[in-house]
């Protein structure tokens, strides 16, 4: 029993120096969760809030090859959440998400458009 508590106090020592790596940046957790920063609204719930229009945006999710990742609506939409971030939006109202397949650009690729909003919950 004794020796195997130094046996696990040297192996504790020997990993001191480990030193670990990983590509996870701190600085990147702000972009990594910055489509969270809008809120999506539906045109009922914007009738009831105080809230501006910023502009339209699109996110686009492209599938160039077989090979690729599949184009979603899910990676479109989160584009266009980004792109609303960026733009200052609090909040995003969703219209219309149309997928095509065989574009010159892509093989299959998804676009959705959305009004990016300024929404004030307080009244």
């Amino acid at each position: 029993m004794k020796y195997m508590f130094v046996l696990a106090a040297l192996c504790l020592t020997a990993c001191s120096n480990y030193e670990f790596k990983s590509n996870l940046n701190p600085s990147n957790f702000k972009e990594y969760f910055k489509p969270s920063a809008v809120t999506e609204y539906t045109e009922e719930e914007l009738a009831s809030v105080p809230n501006r229009s910023l502009g339209v945006v699109s996110g686009l999710s492209c599938q160039i090859k077989d090979t690729d990742d599949v184009a979603t609506e899910v990676k479109a939409r989160t584009d266009a959440r980004l792109k609303a971030v960026d733009l200052g939006a609090n909040a995003i109202k969703f219209g219309k998400c149309v997928k095509l397949q065989d574009t010159p650009a892509c093989k299959v690729s998804v676009t959705c458009y959305a009004d990016a909003l300024v929404v004030n919950d307080k009244h």
